[in-house]
């Protein structure tokens, strides 16, 4: 969508004329971030630079796309895909998913190691964690009345 003319306020500040460019489900983005979901694409993978330089991670490239199985997955390459379901969740669901994912580049599985680099970095990653199998999506919905797997794994 397009955005309309830009004018001014009396206090010199642009206003957008017409609807300003809006999230996944039709929020305008400023209702969208007030209600705690990320704004774009855009937001969430300047996000998951941030938690990169934070981790010490070399991340190559990021992708925000479709996924049917999985919240997230990273290559040994250094490529990092997020299921774009992510863009419409809470922001601490989303800091899970990427840290979760990052830490990954350092250590390969979900033994003592990894859970106490994540409780360094979320010290309430477990309660985060629980709340993602709770969430419906719309392809575990559709995957239901179909008959197909729907499962969709708490860790990734």
């Amino acid at each position: 969508m397009k955005v309309g003319r830009t004018t001014t306020n009396g206090g010199g500040t642009p206003q957008t004329s017409l609807a300003a460019r809006r999230s996944k489900h039709g929020l305008p983005r400023d209702a969208a971030a007030r209600i705690g979901c990320w704004r774009d694409r855009e937001e969430f993978k300047a996000r998951v630079l941030e938690w990169a330089r934070t981790l010490n991670v070399a991340a190559k490239s990021i992708y925000v796309r479709p996924m049917r199985r999985k919240w997230a997955s990273c290559s040994t390459a250094g490529t990092l895909s997020f299921n774009d379901e992510l863009l419409d969740l809470a922001r601490d669901l989303g800091d899970y998913v990427i840290v979760h994912e990052l830490l990954h580049f350092s250590v390969p599985n979900h033994g003592k190691l990894w859970k106490s680099l994540m409780r360094v970095h979320l010290s309430d990653w477990e309660s985060v964690a629980a709340r993602l199998p709770r969430i419906q999506t719309k392809t575990r919905n559709a995957r239901q009345r179909h008959g197909g797997h729907a499962g969709r794994s708490p860790q990734k």
